[in-house]
């Protein structure tokens, strides 16, 4: 596939949430988490669609070396497409930003569209936060190209997923994202990681708009259960989404989940109380 000029759609993959260690053996939850990684890499691969860019929302790794940084680099390279990354909960930003380099550049240009990437993440804490300078960041980022359509990635969720254990970390200053968003008038998506399950809604826009389109994406490991009051796993399968960013503005989205886990990747412990 040929690099997409404005006028082309482009094929947006999004990767959420591999908790990936540095040494090799790493696995969380009994999933080895480099096995269920490279399942949805090869499953992503042999489907004979080429991304265009490879967008991954947040922790990618669970002890955040720097070993898990570049693992999670040379994994994603038999994609063939140029990756870009935010941090999540379980990362330490600066490691990951010193480890991926360009790669976690938080503004991106392709074809009519803008990626913003925002940092949710916060010190010593679970939970989701945006800092004044991410929103600073994004009314700048939004405003500068306001010809391009935007697509805004954090880790956190900014909406309740109807689990109450799960929405104590999703983002506690969500009223202030969509207060800026509503600012943007070419914001057209919002993708989050860090819930393990997918999502797919519409926020309304004002005066008959179309609004906002509301998207999490299912991790390449272990999923949550949804609307459970504790933490439980679900055996849903690991999986990603396709995004088709149109140069009108208008996007198509798909979920695709492997078929199985391979026998070294281990199965979901469905019994823990949490990790």
């Amino acid at each position: 596939m040929s690099p997409a000029t404005p006028a082309q759609p482009i094929t947006l993959l999004h990767l959420t949430d591999p908790h990936l260690f540095a040494a090799p053996e790493g696995a969380l939850l009994g999933i080895d988490t480099r096995q269920s990684l490279r399942a949805v890499l090869r499953h992503i691969a042999a489907s004979g669609i080429r991304p265009d860019r490879v967008l991954a929302t947040g922790d990618l790794a669970q002890d955040a070396e720097p070993g898990a940084y570049t693992c999670f680099l040379d994994m994603v390279a038999l994609l063939k497409a140029p990756v870009h990354a935010l941090p999540g909960n379980h990362d330490v930003p600066a490691r990951l930003r010193a480890a991926l380099g360009a790669a976690a550049d938080p503004v991106v240009d392709c074809g009519a569209w803008r990626l913003i990437l925002l940092d949710s993440s916060q010190t010593d804490s679970e939970s989701g936060h945006l800092a004044d300078d991410q929103l600073d960041l994004l009314r700048e980022a939004g405003r500068i190209e306001a010809h391009r359509h935007l697509l805004v990635a954090l880790h956190h969720n900014p909406i309740p997923m109807g689990s109450a254990w799960l929405d104590t970390m999703q983002v506690d200053n969500a009223p202030a994202l969509f207060d800026a968003l509503a600012g943007l008038p070419r914001a057209r998506a919002l993708v989050w990681g860090h819930v393990h399950q997918a999502h797919d809604s519409q926020r309304p826009g004002a005066q008959g708009e179309s609004g906002l389109r509301l998207m999490a994406t299912p991790a390449t490991c272990f999923q949550f259960l949804p609307h459970s009051a504790h933490f439980s796993l679900d055996t849903a399968l690991p999986g990603y989404r396709w995004i088709r960013l149109h140069a009108n503005g208008q996007l198509d989205t798909e979920i695709v989940r492997i078929p199985a886990l391979p026998p070294e990747a281990g199965q979901p412990d469905t019994r823990s109380p949490g990790y």
